[in-house]
């Protein structure tokens, strides 16, 4: 390609970034079946209706709490011996040459079963999270996965993302996205080129996940990923192995989610539905602490807001809510003027 025309490309192309990077990259997801299931079967017998129904609510289970110790619970166990009790309506549905039940389950007694077996309900809003995942084979040649890429590492992402109710999005990997970043980029995580390419399309947070071979003096698994997670001010990392490479996508997103669910599930006790405190530092002035106090009492399901406490730029507020704080935090942890710390209920004021 001439240089002449090559400069011209990517002047075009940083110009067309920079325009996206100036529009909000605000993209929460609202979930609309977190109470109903598909399970693939092969007949429509009884045995094999009931074993699907079983795992139909596990799935159920698990998108709705991402607590995956919950499955573990006694009355978890009794709820699946007795899963006729939790059904509203179910369906046999052809899906091209797959055969699918369809469940639909009661969302009080789904709700009143977490609550019993002492876990939490995530919301049904969710963050969406656009993924960077480059690989690197055993010849060390790395690569990024795109989201027309054909592979069962990327089938796995999707699939396991969409049981668990975690809304996910791939890079094209078109000519905006090679010239904006390379896989060595993406492998050294350097937050400004990631930044960069990344506000072209409309997310919430950002994982990066790094594929390769695992030191065979410290693991005995072949395949290792390293994965970190921004949201907002918010880090996460962590790390899966597996002898299979293509699994790795699996385990990676269950993990993420386990890891976002332990923040935004709110246990379902009366006390803790009904008030909620939370610290908000960085606050210069009492101006802020009233603009802080106006903002939540702007949030849908906010009845009231009390001012508690105010010293050394950080003031505690009670928030009275007439719904579980789940969609309250996530609100906030998705807004421009407050921004997460890692202590759950912890905020900084930010001032453009």
């Amino acid at each position: 390609m001439p240089y002449q025309l090559l400069s011209l490309l990517r002047f075009v192309t940083l110009a067309t970034l920079l325009l996206f990077s100036s529009q909000p990259a605000r993209a929460a997801v609202e979930l609309t079946a977190l109470y109903q299931a598909h399970v693939e079967v092969s007949t429509q017998s009884t045995a094999e209706r009931t074993k699907a129904l079983q795992q139909a609510l596990s799935q159920a289970l698990l998108r709705i709490s991402g607590d995956d110790q919950l499955l573990q619970h006694p009355q978890v166990l009794q709820a699946l011996r007795s899963v006729s009790d939790y059904i509203m309506q179910y369906a046999y549905q052809q899906h091209a040459e797959q055969l699918q039940l369809w469940v639909q389950f009661d969302q009080d007694k789904i709700n009143q079963l977490i609550q019993n077996a002492e876990s939490g309900i995530w919301s049904n809003l969710r963050p969406e999270l656009l993924v960077w995942v480059v690989r690197e084979n055993e010849q060390l040649q790395r690569q990024l996965v795109g989201r027309d890429e054909s592979s069962e590492l990327l089938t796995q992402l999707r699939d396991t993302a969409q049981q668990r109710g975690l809304p996910l999005k791939f890079p094209l990997l078109d000519l905006n996205d090679t010239m904006a970043i390379s896989a060595l980029d993406v492998w050294g995580r350097f937050d400004d080129a990631l930044s960069f390419a990344s506000a072209r399309y409309p997310h919430d947070g950002v994982i990066v996940a790094r594929i390769y071979q695992a030191d065979p003096s410290l693991n005995t698994d072949l395949w290792m990923a390293d994965w970190t997670l921004q949201l907002g001010d918010i880090r996460w990392r962590g790390e899966v192995t597996s002898p299979d490479q293509q699994q790795l996508g699996a385990l990676l997103i269950a993990q993420v989610s386990r890891e976002l669910a332990q923040r935004y599930r709110i246990s379902s006790t009366a006390a803790q539905l009904n008030q909620w405190q939370m610290t908000v530092h960085e606050l210069a002035d009492i101006t802020q602490v009233i603009a802080a106090e106006q903002l939540l009492a702007s949030l849908p399901a906010v009845t009231s807001v009390q001012l508690t406490g105010f010293g050394e730029r950080t003031a505690v507020f009670s928030i009275s809510l007439q719904a579980d704080p789940n969609s309250i935090v996530q609100a906030l942890d998705l807004s421009k003027q407050l921004r997460p710390l890692p202590d759950a209920a912890h905020y900084r004021w930010v001032t453009d």
